[in-house]
């Protein structure tokens, strides 16, 4: 087998077509294997049959699924590893997963982001798992001298014709890789064939997660590695002067102290040491030009950006309103951290991050190094929401390990998190809009302005679901020097909210029930049927106790529809959330539990941000530094939630970001049919509402 080509990811993609297309794979029983544990021999007695870079099956019928996806708490791992395991047709128990290594070569682009993950593998899996599988029924047809379009699988067996025989894979594994590979004729099984996608299962590796074997970055060990903290510019733009480390020396277990680009590095025989260190240190440093930045002017900026709105018909009913939002940390449960071990000739890094083969391409810059030099292997993402797609804290490892000429683990604790992060960035939002004499809009004008972006674009595509004459969206920013980056949604988390608070305004306007006005608009089928689900399971316009209000939403985004109904009240000057129904339909639900977890996360995500959750910047920098500041939802504070899932037969869509976006407008909306007030200003304030 010395003469067979390794075929990668990226080859593997491009020999691929659609569903049932044919499949040239070459010596297809030869490719590149994920992980050392899967290096195993593909042929000879008792061998592990490992026939793409993604599955192996070993002789005791075990099937190992290589993830090249990180996972980031969205169990994406299970949704893959059920994909493969569907087509192979094997009992979901004898299934593990594995997490490949960064490797460009072997399996092309490595990352997350976009609520991509599924959805853009879908197909592939499928074929790979049903490709394995004809090619393990082809060894069964050679074995007993059968055609094998008699033959047919069951459970990880190949059974014949008449059921009266039956084999497992697991015996099958030595002769399935000497088989030619199916170059047509790969057929995929119709969705309600379907035994393992579409059925609830818990994530695959939660086991591990509970006892503690599940390796996430601040889990991982090495020998000889110490441990790094790095004090940073207390202001934006701030840099450093100089540093007397001589209290910080003398810190029981404290290493080392050096510069490095971010800051000052204390290393340690151990984290707390580090973190001692660093208190001990004395910095001076030059607050640079930032120190009078505060949020109030950066919101004063955001609103002078706004320019002059499209013009309204002539005789209709006009009304307008602005939202404010302000800058959002990513908050992941696992703050930021990596492991490095940086030599000469080559480098080694431990870290979960959004962007794998992004981050060897970093930092294989950063040290001169070809790419093949730098080796990353992926842990779990203790949360990403778009805050791991930077690499920032790799870099910060690399730079300490070339520095000291040790393996280091760089710890980013939760104030350097809070206060350091790329943040979700503030905004404002200006809209008009007009209804004519019957109730129906007749213009739609929004303007959103973001912090972090430069210049004004002109009007354009509204990212609006309704129907509705002549609308346009113009988008612009103000440059602020406060790091900004993607966060769960992205601009929906600005420009959807304003979108749907408003349209709740321009019902009120028409006169008309704000759920009827939307359904009445709506132009996407499946949306529609998102929104009216949500609307009857919540029971909207059945009566409520007094002091009650519901509100509600819808977004379409990443292939998927999503609606919210909110119910709430106003009780003793605080708002009380009681309900909250949320309707997805994100195509074929490849793993419902991992669905509804989403959406109820992402819920929770919308509530916080709707009532509690800001950074704000004074003196040119962030104030918040913890969860005692930066307020997320409590236990005690958490409406009942409900997750109803449409059944579908589309191609899966994406599910991180789809259930955020209407859940800040559904509570706006229901604090409005409660008190008769709207929202202005995000998170929401009772005296701040008009």
């Amino acid at each position: 087998m010395s003469d067979r080509k390794e075929l990668t990811r990226r080859n593997f993609i491009q020999l691929v077509g659609g569903v049932g297309a044919s499949l040239a794979l070459g010596s297809f029983a030869s490719l590149a294997c994920a992980d050392v544990a899967l290096k195993t021999p593909t042929a000879g007695t008792g061998a592990s049959f490992a026939p793409n870079v993604f599955v192996k099956v070993d002789p005791d019928g075990k099937v190992t699924v290589t993830i090249i996806c990180p996972d980031a708490g969205q169990g994406s791992r299970t949704a893959l590893a059920m994909l493969v395991a569907e087509e192979l047709d094997v009992d979901w128990h004898n299934v593990a997963v594995v997490q490949a290594p960064a490797n460009q070569a072997v399996y092309g682009r490595q990352g997350i982001g976009g609520s991509n993950t599924v959805r853009s593998m879908f197909g592939e899996l499928r074929r790979v798992g049903a490709t394995t599988r004809m090619m393990l029924v082809a060894a069964a047809a050679k074995n007993w001298k059968v055609d094998a379009s008699t033959l047919k699988t069951s459970s990880g067996h190949v059974l014949s014709a008449d059921g009266k025989k039956s084999v497992a894979y697991g015996a099958l594994t030595a002769v399935a890789a000497t088989m030619p590979v199916p170059t047509s004729d790969i057929v995929l099984k119709k969705p309600e064939d379907f035994k393992i996608i579409g059925k609830p299962r818990t994530r695959i590796d939660n086991p591990d997660v509970v006892t503690g074997k599940a390796q996430y970055g601040l889990d991982v060990k090495i020998p000889g590695m110490v441990y790094a903290v790095i004090a940073r510019p207390p202001a934006f733009g701030a840099t450093l002067k100089s540093f007397d480390d001589t209290a910080a020396k003398a810190v029981p277990g404290v290493l080392q102290v050096i510069q490095v680009p971010s800051g000052v590095a204390v290393v340690g025989s151990n984290t707390w040491a580090a973190i001692s260190g660093r208190k001990a240190l004395k910095i001076d440093w030059d607050m640079g030009p930032n120190t009078d930045l505060d949020s109030a002017k950066i919101t004063a900026q955001l609103v002078a950006a706004v320019g002059p709105h499209k013009e309204m018909p002539e005789g209709a009913k006009t009304i307008e309103a602005t939202f404010d939002f302000p800058y959002l940390s990513h908050a992941t449960m696992e703050p930021m951290n990596a492991v490095a071990d940086v030599h000469d000739d080559h480098c080694t890094l431990w870290s979960g991050t959004q962007q794998p083969t992004g981050a060897v391409g970093q930092v294989a810059g950063l040290l001169k190094l070809p790419q093949e030099k730098v080796t990353l292997n992926v842990t779990l993402l203790g949360g990403g929401f778009g805050r791991r797609l930077s690499n920032e804290y790799i870099i910060d490892a690399v730079n300490v390990s070339k520095a000291i000429k040790k393996p280091v683990k760089v710890v980013w604790t939760r104030e350097d998190d809070m206060k350091h992060d790329n943040y979700r960035p503030a905004g404002h939002s200006a809209l008009k809009g007009a209804v004519d004499a019957s109730g129906s809009p007749v213009g739609w004008s929004h303007q959103t302005i973001t912090a972090g972006r430069g210049g004004a674009g002109s009007y354009g595509n509204p990212d609006l679901s309704y129907n509705i004459p002549g609308a346009g969206m113009r988008q612009g920013g103000v440059r602020i020097p406060v790091p900004t980056g993607a966060w769960r949604s992205v601009e929906h988390t600005l420009q959807s909210v304003a979108n749907e608070c408003f349209m709740d305004e321009l019902a009120h306007a028409a006169g008309k029930d704000p759920f009827e006005f939307r359904k009445g608009l709506l132009t996407n089928e499946r949306l529609k049927h998102c929104l009216v689900t949500a609307a009857e399971k919540a029971g909207w316009g059945t009566p409520l106790p007094a002091g009650h209000g519901r509100g509600i939403a819808c977004f379409e985004g990443y292939g998927s529809y999503a609606a919210h109904v909110i119910e709430l009240s106003v009780e003793n000057g605080q708002i009380k959330l009681h309900r909250a129904v949320c309707v997805v339909d994100c195509g074929i639900a490849v793993n419902p539990t991992g669905v509804e977890a989403q959406m109820q996360g992402a819920c929770t995500d919308g509530l916080a941000t709707a009532l509690s959750a800001a950074i704000t910047i004074r003196n040119g920098s962030v104030v918040e530094n913890n969860w005692s500041n930066f307020l997320w939802m409590r236990l005690d504070g958490m409406p009942k939630v409900e997750v109803h899932i449409i059944p579908s037969a589309e191609a899966p869509g994406g599910m991180g970001e789809p259930g955020y976006p209407s859940v800040p407008p559904a509570v706006a909306n229901a604090l409005f049919a409660a008190t008769g007030k709207r929202v202005r200003k995000f998170p929401i304030k009772l005296d701040e509402l008009v």
